[in-house]
């Protein structure tokens, strides 16, 4: 399928009740996963890890681009609005970089089977494209810390937990699969 296509087909999940319902879902478990599950490392509080990606890789793969995108930005918001509603403190960049996660994990999972090379690329291409390079300059004009040195800090710590992701995303596949089955038959 094109890549373009995946972004049409996307576009048009979002007129089915099911899949605005299942996008909900998505979209609450990723707000609680944001609230909860995020740990920052006390000697590296420029790095954050969490498991909301989950979610999303969810909504990518059954839904697409378009809805992953939703579902990372407005998670985004939600979360922080939600954890701390006196201090309100959204960062755009950083919401622009959950928003760009959701479509690469869709133009990469979207309509194809999740196998280990596809997985790997997708993760890669969000570590790549968003997460190092984006996040990184984003918490650097935040923490007003150099650019490398907050560059090989995350690197150190996200690379290996790129692996963690990817084992992840392949755990749940089984279950994903039966999943789609079911929105499929209904």
């Amino acid at each position: 399928m094109s890549f373009f296509r995946k972004f049409a087909d996307s576009s048009k999940e979002l007129t089915d009740v099911r899949a605005l319902a299942v996008c909900a879902m998505m979209l609450a478990l990723r707000v609680v996963l944001g609230i909860f599950s995020n740990f920052t490392l006390a000697i590296m509080p420029f790095v954050k890890i969490g498991f909301t990606f989950i979610p999303i890789v969810i909504t990518a793969y059954l839904y697409g681009p378009v809805c992953a995108a939703i579902v990372g930005g407005a998670g985004d918001i939600l979360s922080i609005i939600l954890a701390n509603p006196t201090a309100f403190s959204i960062t755009p960049g950083i919401t622009i970089c959950c928003v760009l996660e959701g479509l690469i994990y869709g133009a990469v999972l979207y309509h194809t089977e999740l196998k280990l090379p596809t997985v790997i690329i997708a993760k890669v291409s969000v570590l790549v494209l968003c997460q190092l390079p984006l996040n990184t300059l984003v918490l650097c004009f935040l923490m007003n810390m150099p650019y490398l040195t907050l560059l090989w800090y995350r690197m150190a710590v996200l690379v290996p937990f790129a692996v963690v992701e990817v084992a992840i995303i392949m755990l749940i596949k089984k279950p994903l699969f039966a999943v789609q089955k079911q929105l499929h038959k209904a």
